[in-house]
């Protein structure tokens, strides 16, 4: 089974991160789900030549909380995993490396901006994720960050150590089972303006 979300971010002149969540049928587990199943949406504003060389973070842009509960009678395969990963409507003619052009402003031979501006971090109570804490970038639609990986071991619920996996709830056991994503992007001078849009997408699986 899995779950997932997508957050739709619109950058330069305004920045709107949207999420949504579905999820698919079990296998192993009895349920796997981000929870809520509801959009987000907040803005980043660049209007000031210093937010385009500082840039801007948005600090818990996305919470993402996650409930696995494991059949009855229970087993031991249910575990998950926890991915980030980026698109960038290649169908429409976009490269790879790019955010999607919307709309471009005045006349200019500028390129539109790379996918690696826009830089993420996850963190959570426990630091289970491997990468918790540390800013990433992707570069290439496609490109995943893996919060939880899938190292075929089960660790369970309440040991508070890195890659938890096991079955378990944010309502029992928020500090592993919840965590934040943050989001910076500095972009500097260098791209064309206009409005630019990626889709970061968060999808939860069990992997038996």
């Amino acid at each position: 089974m899995r779950s997932s979300f997508y957050i739709l971010i619109i950058w330069l002149s305004v920045l709107h991160i949207i999420a949504a969540t579905s999820a698919h049928s079990q296998i192993v587990c009895g349920d796997v789900e981000i929870v809520p199943n509801v959009g987000e949406q907040s803005d980043f504003v660049f209007d000031s030549f210093s937010k385009y060389i500082a840039g801007i973070t948005y600090y818990g842009a996305v919470k993402i909380n996650v409930k696995v509960d494991d059949k009855v009678p229970p087993g031991p395969n249910c575990k998950w995993m926890l991915t980030l990963f980026v698109e960038n409507n290649p169908s429409a003619g976009t490269p790879i490396d790019e955010w999607e052009t919307l709309a471009t402003y005045g006349s200019g031979n500028a390129d539109p901006p790379k996918i690696q501006i826009l830089e993420v971090r996850v963190t959570n109570g426990c630091s289970t994720s491997p990468v918790d804490g540390v800013f990433m970038s992707m570069t290439d639609n496609g490109d995943f960050i893996e919060i939880i990986e899938n190292t075929g071991v089960r660790i369970n619920a309440g040991s508070c150590i890195v890659n938890v996996n096991g079955p378990g709830s944010y309502l029992t056991h928020y500090d592993e089972f919840n965590f934040l994503v943050d989001f910076r992007i500095t972009p500097g001078f260098n791209y064309e303006p206009g409005i630019y849009q990626l889709q970061i997408k968060a999808e939860l699986v069990e992997v038996p």
